[in-house]
């Protein structure tokens, strides 16, 4: 059948409408295998991912939780996590700055802020493009369960009697233990100086000091401590949060103590080089927003006790220079800035 020219185009058109229709309602194409595909910007798609510490460690199980998440919801196609040890991560963050593009990405922590400024390393954590914040571990201190202090002001009064005579177990010194009790002390008007810190490797070594009464308190991460508590045998004087924490909802928090200046986050971001462009950053940012909503990596943090401590870059950029200036004010009040 001859179909006139008028009736020709308007016959056209009306097919190619038709056809149009017929890919959005049966998702045929690339995109359709993978609902993030067209909304994923090419940065994500083949990374490597620095964990600027050994096997094993927070920063590690960071960085291969967010491969295992990021390639679960196809949010990315290729993903290497590299291992680089050194000086609390300074050295991983030394290589790093001199990286370019969105090819590498790299793990970074309040601890890391911490260690450049015990180190004097050439280089600040906040060199880099702060891409998202993702996760955090809140602190705690505790004391045997025989212990003659039952609540944390119990406890700071003792402090505040004699700082000495009331040693705290606390890891490496300078670390986020450290630096936590340093503010805790200083907000209930005690030198940090004068307290007794007791480093610790390990936490194996500090819960033995704890459980012998070789130390009167310990400070670290909950996951160190959460068995010990749940068997009786240790009890929590203060969680470092402002609300109570999921895994240990009924520990009183640091806000209720009445020192909500001493409130502090263990957190873990991810991070770009220095120089990216604000398009590249956004669009990084934007493919760890996805990822925060998803099931898979909502799974994550419940599996790892990590809380949700999620910010886009541009807060989390503002919110990393506060950390600077209070964690360089804390460790000069420690003596190790």
């Amino acid at each position: 059948m001859k179909i006139s020219s008028p009736r020709r185009r308007q016959f056209l058109v009306g097919t190619a409408a038709a056809i149009v229709a017929a890919v959005a309602l049966t998702g045929c194409g690339p995109a359709a295998t993978n609902p993030n595909a067209a909304e994923t910007s090419s940065v994500a798609k083949d990374i490597t991912i620095d964990a600027p510490s050994g096997p094993g460690s927070g920063y590690d199980q960071t960085a291969r939780a967010l491969e295992k998440a990021l390639k679960g919801e196809k949010l990315s196609d290729k993903i290497e996590v590299r291992n680089t040890q050194g000086a609390g991560g300074t050295v991983a963050l030394s290589q790093f700055v001199q990286k370019t593009g969105t090819k590498d990405l790299m793990i970074g922590g309040l601890s890391l802020v911490g260690a450049t400024i015990t180190n004097s390393a050439p280089n600040k954590l906040s060199d880099l493009t702060p891409v998202s914040r993702l996760i955090g571990e809140y602190e705690v201190i505790v004391v045997p369960a025989e212990s003659p202090y039952k609540t944390l002001e119990e406890f700071l009064t003792a402090l505040k009697t004699d700082a000495g005579a009331n040693p705290i177990a606390i890891g490496n010194q300078g670390g986020i233990d450290h630096i936590w009790g340093g503010q805790l002390v200083q907000a209930a008007g005690v030198k940090p100086t004068d307290v007794n810190f007791v480093t610790f490797s390990g936490g194996g070594e500090a819960l033995v000091a704890l459980l012998g009464n070789k130390v009167a308190a310990g400070i670290s991460g909950y996951g160190e401590f959460a068995d010990q508590v749940d068997a009786g045998k240790l009890r929590i004087l203060a969680v470092s949060s402002e609300k109570p924490i999921d895994i240990a909802p009924d520990a009183p928090t640091i806000a209720d103590a009445g020192y909500p200046e001493a409130v502090l986050v263990n957190w873990r971001g991810i991070f770009a080089p220095p120089g990216v462009s604000d398009t590249d950053r956004k669009a990084l940012s934007d493919v760890f927003a996805k990822l925060v909503e998803t099931n898979t990596w909502k799974e994550t943090l419940k599996t790892n006790g990590w809380s949700n401590e999620y910010q886009d870059s541009d807060a989390f950029k503002a919110e990393l220079e506060n950390q600077q200036t209070k964690t360089q004010e804390t460790l000069t009040t420690l003596g190790l800035a």
